[in-house]
């Protein structure tokens, strides 16, 4: 009898920990899933950028070619055209209002920001194919059963893809999308060099702590905001016996579609602010969760109520700002997510053949 405690309670011990056995199934979502969660936000980044260069040799050439001898490059500052020299710029930012230095400072972040997104955008199909397949590969190829043999939990596995599709993924799009900044301002910057531009014009307004800051706040948002997607994309992975995507597509889209003729036809179309409700609130954001900034849907309405953003930081405030995190949507979507998630699990344990 003490044998048998004794071999149980060394079984035990030299068990991995439920840490260490994520960290494993971390590692293994990466590397299983390395093209689309690192080299595709690349490639999309090398692509935006090799563009960049085009476009801006492109304008170089077609400038030096039909200018005349009396137009040169200019910089608007406080709504005066500036000569594109050091002198006269510092002497115009030297003269400018706070207000004209803030709207310089926005529209430099605000490009940067811009520049960035391509890697962010190529995400969100990334993650929404993901997810969608990453339960029903396993029972496809038939490698759910070795996975089973496993000392590996349904709740652990699931788990995986889920932080893989929604933590790991952002993180290393948001890192491409840094580096793709900064290569686009280095680019500016040697075509500012070579047009007699002062570089002060953009390195001085650029705010690198906003950036990473805003960047770094929006992951736990994406996440939570995506919960619903998730969950539902992961369900019909576990579900489906073969196209999950037309489960995942074509059944809220119908549905959608369906209740929508039915009010249509019985007349009460503007008078059902519910069926608004079903679309911007469940068919839209069950479709687009995974596609960062897709939370702006939520409360659109409430930008236009206060007319709009004024300035960046005005803007970001409504991005991932309190308004974003205290909206009921995004907590009453990721509740009905996690349902949807342990749903899932619930399905995994007991289907494995598609």
């Amino acid at each position: 009898m003490n044998t048998i405690v004794n071999n149980a309670n060394a079984a035990a011990r030299s068990a991995p920990h439920s840490t260490h056995r994520m960290k494993t199934l971390l590692k293994r979502e990466f590397w299983e899933h390395k093209g689309g969660f690192f080299w595709a936000p690349i490639i999309t980044s090398c692509i935006f950028l090799v563009f960049t260069i085009i476009g801006s040799s492109a304008g170089q050439f077609a400038f030096h070619k039909f200018q005349s001898q009396s137009s040169s490059w200019v910089v608007n500052i406080g709504g005066h055209d500036v000569p594109a020299n050091s002198d006269s710029v510092r002497q115009a930012l030297a003269n400018a209002s706070p207000s004209d230095l803030a709207q310089m400072h926005d529209a430099v972040n605000g490009l940067l920001m811009m520049a960035g997104i391509w890697p962010l955008m190529v995400l969100g199909f990334v993650v929404f194919f993901y997810l969608l397949s990453a339960l029903f590969d396993e029972r496809k190829d038939r490698s759910v059963l070795f996975w089973k043999s496993m000392p590996i939990s349904d709740s652990e596995t699931v788990l995986s893809k889920l932080l893989s599709g929604l933590i790991v993924a952002p993180l290393i799009a948001i890192a491409v999308s840094l580096a793709t900044m900064l290569a686009f301002a280095l680019i500016v910057s040697v075509f500012m060099l070579g047009n007699g531009l002062p570089l002060a014009l953009l390195w001085s307004n650029l705010d690198p702590l906003l950036i990473i800051g805003q960047m770094l706040l929006l992951v736990p948002l994406y996440a939570l905001w995506a919960l619903p997607t998730a969950g539902w994309l992961l369900l019909c992975s576990a579900w489906s016996r073969r196209v999950p995507f037309l489960w995942a597509v074509g059944v809220p889209v119908l549905t959608g579609a369906l209740v929508s003729w039915a009010v249509a036809l019985t007349g009460m179309y503007r008078d059902t602010p519910v069926l608004g409700m079903m679309w911007k609130h469940g068919i839209v954001r069950l479709l687009t969760g995974t596609f960062p900034g897709s939370h702006v849907i939520g409360f659109a309405d409430a930008i236009r109520h206060h007319h709009g953003p004024e300035s960046l930081h005005d803007g970001l405030r409504y991005f991932n700002g309190l308004n974003a995190w205290a909206s009921p949507a995004l907590w009453i979507g990721a509740v009905v997510g996690i349902a949807m998630i342990f749903g899932a699990i619930r399905l995994r344990r007991w289907r494995t053949e598609a």
